[in-house]
């Protein structure tokens, strides 16, 4: 189980085919496009400067990049729905937080430059940031326990590191769960 959610999403990255179905609301404003995911009761804002695919790549909720390409940012999820437990104390177990950076190591990522809990959306969320060695790729994974289930929002780039792209934190601040 630990090395599922790292492995879904680093495939998901990589997809190009085979569109998902989840349908997806699109609301404009003046810091970007409100994405609702009814289905799914999450929300959250893609700033300016950044473009959805109106069909999400296989296994992703939503994907969107940066009008040049670079970064890119995923939701996958829900994970964990047929696993019993609490979702919760699932991301906050220590063996499942070093699942998560070991399957980020093994896909190259083998810097882990920051990791642990906060909070975000209302949840005890957990963040794993990691580069690959020559510091050409990083990774931030944000694993989101919510109503028994685990979204997982990802953020990759190529170049310039993931911790200096200032969309970064407006989309994780963006993000809510709705009725």
């Amino acid at each position: 189980m630990t090395r599922l959610p790292a492995l879904l999403l680093l495939a998901a990255l990589s997809l190009t085919g085979c569109a998902n179905t989840a349908t997806m609301k699109y609301t404009p404003g003046p810091d970007g496009e409100t994405v609702t995911l009814p289905k799914h009761h999450l929300a959250v804002t893609v700033p300016n400067g950044w473009r959805t695919a109106k069909t999400a790549p296989a296994n992703t909720l939503l994907f969107a990049a940066a009008n040049n390409g670079n970064p890119r940012f995923v939701i996958v999820g829900p994970l964990g729905a047929n696993d019993p437990g609490s979702k919760d104390a699932l991301v906050a177990n220590a063996a499942y937080q070093k699942g998560i950076q070991r399957t980020l190591a093994e896909g190259g990522f083998t810097k882990i430059e920051r990791s642990g809990m906060f909070g975000l959306a209302g949840a005890n969320a957990f963040r794993c940031e990691a580069s690959t060695r020559d510091k050409s790729q990083s990774i931030l994974q944000v694993h989101v326990p919510y109503n028994n289930r685990v979204w997982v929002l990802s953020f990759y780039s190529t170049g310039q590191h993931i911790s200096k792209v200032s969309a970064v934190p407006k989309i994780l601040g963006s993000l809510q769960f709705v009725p």
